[in-house]
C-alpha cells in the first residue's frame, strides 16, 4: 500500500483557504492537528488549486472573506476537476449559509464567529460519510 494511501486513511486531511491568521489558529486548535486531522493552508484561489493537487484534502474550508465571486470560483473550479469532484467544501460566512452556498457547489456552511468543537464534530461526520460511500 502506497504511504500516501495509508496517510488517507489515519488522518482527516483539511485545506483552509484564505482565512487569516487569527482565524487559521482557532481551525487549527479545534481540529488538533497532530491528532485525527492534517491541515494545510493557502492564502489565494491559485494556491488553493495547487495545493488541492498535491495534498488531496477530504475537506477544503474556504473563508467567504476571500470574497463570494473568488470563494465561489475556488469551489466552482474544484468541482470541475474529476479529482475534487467528491472533496467536501465548507464555507465560512458571515452571514448564516443559504440556498447560494449550496449553489455555488459547497457541501455545508458554518456562519462566523462558530463552534469550534461543533465544526470539528460537522467535519468529522462528513468526512466519514464520504469514505464510507466510497469503493
Amino acid at each position: 500500500m502506497p504511504l500516501g494511501d495509508l496517510e488517507a486513511e489515519v488522518y482527516n486531511k483539511i485545506l483552509v483557504v484564505g482565512a487569516d491568521a487569527p482565524l487559521q489558529a482557532v481551525l487549527r486548535d479545534h481540529l488538533r492537528e497532530g491528532d485525527d486531522f492534517r491541515i494545510e493552508t493557502a492564502a489565494s484561489g491559485f494556491e488553493a488549486g495547487i495545493r488541492a493537487e498535491s495534498f488531496h484534502p477530504d475537506c477544503i474550508i474556504i473563508d467567504m472573506a476571500l470574497g463570494r465571486i473568488e470563494a465561489g470560483q475556488i469551489a466552482q473550479n474544484l468541482r470541475k476537476s474529476p479529482d475534487h469532484q467528491a472533496t467536501i467544501l465548507l464555507a465560512l460566512t458571515s452571514d448564516e449559509p443559504g440556498e447560494e452556498t449550496f449553489a455555488l457547489g459547497f457541501n455545508d456552511g458554518f456562519k462566523k464567529p462558530f463552534d469550534g468543537a461543533l465544526l470539528a464534530e460537522r467535519i468529522r461526520r462528513l468526512i466519514s460519510q464520504k469514505k464510507s460511500e466510497e469503493p
